[in-house]
């Protein structure tokens, strides 16, 4: 189901995509890492102004944004969305924080602990 693009929402997403089977988490994840633009707009609610900016998002910054969200899909981590309230006249940019911790044991066994953090900062 769409959720809206907005804390509730990306938290109500996010808790749905946790309850999935393992097998439908996991194509969740290879979606978003395969095209983080589409997998957005195919999975939320976007007013014209989150669809202009999600557009105009760099594939560089897509591409990072889709790999990080895979990695918590995966591992079922924590991803929220923080929205200030916005500024007129100002620029509006999206930050990842990102606190993922990926390691290996002697064994070379895979884990990762963390979360990441989407917030919307408006500049002057």
């Amino acid at each position: 189901m769409k959720q809206n693009l907005t804390p509730d929402g990306v938290a109500a997403k996010i808790a749905e995509i946790y309850a999935m089977t393992t097998t439908n988490r996991l194509a969740e994840a290879s979606a978003v890492e395969s095209s983080f633009k589409t997998w957005v707009s195919d999975n939320f609610n976007l007013s014209t102004d989150q669809a202009t900016f999600l557009s105009g998002t760099s594939s560089s910054a897509a591409s990072n944004y889709g790999y990080n969200c895979g990695i918590c899909f995966r591992n079922m981590l924590q991803i929220a969305l923080i929205v200030p309230p916005h500024r007129d006249q100002s620029t509006k940019w999206l930050k990842l924080n990102n606190n993922i911790i990926v390691g290996t044991n002697a064994a070379g066994a895979y884990e990762a602990t963390g979360s990441l953090t989407f917030e919307y900062e408006y500049r002057d």
